[in-house]
């Protein structure tokens, strides 16, 4: 009888310890199934992040190309202009040169008939050049003011032509400034939520050690149990009845402990998957605000770059007048100049600078446009870029 019941002792604790080995090599299998999921996660998003890296690189690369393009343009254009205005300049000069021809033919055969008039007239003469004299000065004082009032309203215009393109530009330096400061605090709250994330993660990892090692330390408590009971047996055969009583309690506490730890490790479970749908949840809520976000940089951009088509066809139209009207303004000044005595020196070179300074005033206000759109084109391409590294 005692020999039955060591070998059915035995027989128990064999199988306690195949069923704790059991156990053991169950929890290191899914431990390193957690690992190698952990594993290929971590390899999937590192991919995703290259790829993205890829994209936007390519993405930059195809706006600096683009941008170098319009710049290329935007240069052959300025060329094209200056190309013209020398042109238009060199036809204005040999148009002077040709009335200048002209008005001394014209001043020699006045000298002509008026030398044989001076034989036959003298007083006359004498009159006709006292009354010119004095058309003359009366001419002369006109045409001084004339230029005079043009010069100021000239310089006037310049002015706030300068004044609005400096305010122009200080409006969109404080819109750069303020879209890089929403870019800093979204990739800092980004980061806040990176850093959350993480140490959940890390927090559950650690509470699945932390159960795991308990559960070990069931097993070892429980094996050890059966050992001393197993011992107890085979030294007191005779208190069988005892010993048995004292297995079966030993049973029932060991199947209350299993359900306890069972229950804990639901319990815990649970919790894990709660935190992870609150995370996932935080996760679509930050990526539909990343988008609406994008979406609004993108209508911004296009209301920016329609604004700055319009400016620009109106100040295209604009010069486009005033070019009109300095050459109809240039004919009626060589109209007149044909019609009007031989010039002085000292008033062909007035006019003279007068030109230049018309021309140079052409040319600033192309340079102030070009420089004007090519900032608008910068803040299109630092949106869309900034846009695309966020997403």
């Amino acid at each position: 009888m005692i020999l039955v019941v060591q070998k059915v002792a035995e027989k128990k604790a064999a199988a306690d310890r195949k069923l704790a080995a059991d156990k053991k090599a169950a929890a290191d299998k899914k431990a390193a199934a957690d690992r190698k999921l952990a594993a290929e996660k971590k390899a999937a998003t590192e991919k995703k992040a290259a790829a993205e890296k890829k994209a936007a690189a390519e993405k930059k690369a195809a706006a600096d190309k683009k941008a170098a393009a319009d710049k290329k343009a935007a240069a052959d254009k300025k060329a094209a202009a200056d190309k013209k205005a020398a042109a238009d300049k060199k036809a204005a000069a040999d148009r002077k040169l040709a009335a200048e021809k002209k008005a001394a033919t014209e001043k020699k055969a006045a000298a002509e008939k008026k030398a044989a008039a001076e034989k036959k007239a003298a007083a006359e003469k004498k009159a006709a050049t006292e009354k010119k004299a004095a058309a003359e000065k009366k001419a002369a004082a006109e045409k001084k003011a004339a230029t005079e009032k043009k010069a100021a309203a000239e310089k006037k215009a310049a002015a706030d032509k300068k004044a609005a393109a400096d305010k122009k530009a200080a409006a969109e330096k404080k819109a750069a400034a303020d879209k890089k400061a929403a870019t800093e605090k979204k990739a800092a709250a980004e980061k806040k939520a990176a850093a959350e994330k993480k140490s959940a993660a890390e927090k559950k990892a650690a509470a699945d050690k932390k159960a795991a090692t308990e559960k070990k330390a069931a097993a070892e408590k429980k094996a050890a149990a059966d050992k001393k009971a197993a011992a107890d047996k085979k030294a007191a055969a005779d208190q069988k009845a005892a010993a048995e009583k004292k297995a079966v309690a030993d049973r029932k506490l060991a199947a209350e402990k299993k359900a306890a730890a069972d229950k804990k490790a639901a319990t815990e479970k649970k919790a894990a998957a709660e935190k992870k749908a609150a995370a996932e949840k935080k996760a679509a809520a930050d990526k539909k605000a990343a988008a609406d976000q994008k979406a609004a940089a993108e209508k911004k951009a296009v209301a920016d770059r329609k604004l700055a088509a319009e400016k620009k066809a109106v100040a295209d139209r604009k010069l486009a007048a005033e070019k009109k009207a300095v050459g109809q303004k240039n004919v009626r000044r060589s109209a007149g100049q044909l019609m009007q005595k031989p010039k002085t020196v000292s008033e062909k070179k007035r006019e003279g600078r007068q030109e230049l300074l018309k021309v140079s005033v052409y040319l600033d206000t192309g340079k102030i446009l070009t420089i004007a759109l090519m900032g608008v084109l910068a803040a299109i391409l630092l949106i869309t870029t900034s846009a695309f590294l966020v997403k």
